[in-house]
This record gives C-alpha cells, structure tokens and sequence, in this order.
C-alpha cells in the first residue's frame, strides 16, 4: 500500500499489534488505550452506532466474557494508509478461542478502522465491523471463511 509516511505506517501497525495483544490478555484498559473519546464505532451487535467509549468499553468487556481464555484476534492481511494525521486501516477480523471441551471456534469478520494523529499518538475515530448477511434469510453469515 503506498503511503506519504512509513513511519506513520509502522506505528499504526505496531497499535494493531498492541491492541491484539491486548485482546488476548483481555485487558479492556490496555485494549481501550487506542480509542478516542468521541468514537464513532459500527459493531456487530445492537445499537445502528455507538458514539460513547463508555458504551464500547461494555461491548468490549461483554465479547471478552463471551470468549474461551486463549481468545485471540488478528487481522492477517491488514491494510494501511495513510495520509498526513489521517489513518486508514482494514482486512478481514480473524477471532478464535477454545471452549471448556477443547473444541476451538473461529469466526471472521470485516473490519474497517479509521485514525486521528494528535499530540497523544493515534487514536481511532471511526469503526465499522460486520458480518455479510444473507440477502435471502436476512441472517448474518458468520460462518464464512477467506
């Protein structure tokens, strides 16, 4: 992916991987460090939007509750770009986890993520994760694999 500055390529790149480590450890301060106060997040669950970090925060807690203790989440072939103090960052969410009788499940999902660079670092602004639906049941197909 072309960009203006690799360097601001790298640091977002390294906050993916902060905030993956973070996810996995389950650690909602460390995972929120990223956000910015005035996000504007599209989730997979209800509500249309969230635009509280208080309200991402309890999406975040309840998905770590929600998940096996060895969770992880990766985006294997992240894209970056980025112009001047405008970051963007998208690929395919890769989240998976073993429940109590070893059986792993792994779901995927889209993810586009945008960031701010201010005088604190980057901060994401923007966040639009979902499922493709199935047209005709209406259902999210999240068994779909890349």
């Amino acid at each position: 992916m072309n960009t203006q500055d690799p360097q601001a390529e790298h640091e977002i790149r390294e906050l993916h991987e902060e905030w993956f480590a973070a996810s996995s450890r389950k650690d909602l301060d460390a995972t929120m460090l990223p956000i910015a106060p005035d996000i504007v997040s599209y989730e997979h669950s209800i509500p249309l939007q969230y635009t509280q970090i208080e309200d991402i925060r309890e999406e975040c807690r309840q998905g770590f509750e929600y998940q096996g203790e060895d969770f992880s989440w990766t985006v294997p072939d992240l894209q970056v770009m980025v112009r001047e103090d405008l970051a963007v960052a998208w690929g395919l969410n890769r989240m998976a986890s073993t429940n109590a009788e070893g059986t792993e499940t792994v779901s995927w999902s889209r993810g586009t993520r945008v960031f701010h660079r201010t005088d604190g670092g980057w901060k994401m602004v923007h966040q639009h994760v979902s499922f493709p639906v199935d047209a005709e049941t209406g259902v999210a197909a999240m068994e779909l694999k890349p």
